[in-house]
């Protein structure tokens, strides 16, 4: 403030007011005081409320008075701050003259790095056209800054670029898995409708749960095998006829011949069976779906896929 105050020739004093402030005291205590203590009686209510309005009448007297004397004191700092003001606008709008040109260079470097930067993005996908597509790279303005570095802006390009590779490459696997476990539900379904000579549609398992990479393959072949048994049973359920009226017969007097049955089978320890399989991969579906039939068979089951 030293330069601002040697041109302005500041001369400011504190703004002073002088009055009698022991005597406006001794005024307010004069006429309150007859009321310390006083315990008001239903008779003395129309009196006391005139008091009151005195008492109001004196108090609004003495603010008005403070804010006539506010506004006299006040008048020559708000004229002090407008032309001061006046002075500041002066320097703005140089400030700003100066600020629109310098702007204009800002630009123009910013344009130029802009196509600079352009060029960085348009190599970095040239590489890496084997691997990607060419694809927009938005470019973001803290590269268009002087203090930003080409080779930081050429890292960050190359990062946006492996980032997109990986990201398809994740999105390729994945369609992938997908067309995989359509592919191996068409073939359990076939595989099903081979075996138990039906017609079960390959549509009603391709619902979100079949076709889910979380839902473990086995656990489709084991609904569509088990919904092949029911379509078996309903269908066996219609082939039955009804049962015909019975008719008596007569006892024949003559003994009957006989009925013998095959023996039961001995019974034994359980017996042990190593299987290596080979198949290919358009065959998932039917070996699992075999497999899982095997595994109803078995008191214990254990299969593991070799690489």
């Amino acid at each position: 403030m030293a330069l601002a105050d040697s041109r302005m020739k500041l001369h400011a004093s504190p703004p002073a007011v002088s009055f009698d402030f022991a005597g406006l005291v001794s005024w307010a205590r004069g006429m309150t005081g007859k009321f310390e203590n006083l315990v008001v009686t239903e008779d003395q209510v129309p009196e006391i409320k005139d008091c009151m309005t005195e008492l109001n009448k004196a108090k609004i007297s003495l603010d008005n008075s403070r804010k006539e004397t506010v506004k006299e004191l006040s008048a020559p700092l708000k004229a002090f701050e407008g032309q001061i003001k006046q002075v500041m606008a002066i320097f703005d709008e140089t400030y700003k003259f100066l600020g629109d040109q310098v702007q204009h260079f800002v630009e123009q470097e910013r344009e130029k790095k802009r196509e600079v930067v352009q060029g960085i993005i348009a190599e970095e996908l040239e590489k890496r056209k084997g691997e990607v597509q060419p694809f927009a790279i938005p470019i973001q303005d803290k590269w268009l800054l002087k203090s930003t570095t080409l080779k930081s802006i050429r890292e960050a390009v190359q990062g946006i670029i492996d980032q997109r590779i990986e990201s398809l490459r994740l999105q390729q696997q994945a369609d992938q898995a997908r067309a995989e476990r359509a592919s191996a539900i068409e073939q359990a379904v076939k595989a099903a409708n081979a075996e138990y000579q039906l017609e079960l549609s390959v549509a009603q398992f391709m619902t979100q749960w079949h076709t889910s990479l979380s839902t473990p393959l086995d656990d489709v072949c084991k609904d569509i095998t088990s919904a092949a048994q029911r379509a078996l049973a309903r269908q066996a359920e219609r082939s039955v006829p009804a049962p015909a009226a019975r008719r008596w017969v007569a006892p024949q007097t003559s003994a009957a011949p006989a009925v013998t049955t095959a023996p039961a089978a001995e019974a034994g320890p359980d017996k042990t069976m190593s299987i290596i399989i080979t198949y290919s991969p358009a065959k998932e579906g039917e070996v699992r779906l075999a497999l899982a039939k095997l595994r109803g068979l078995c008191t214990t089951f254990s299969a593991r896929a070799r690489q």
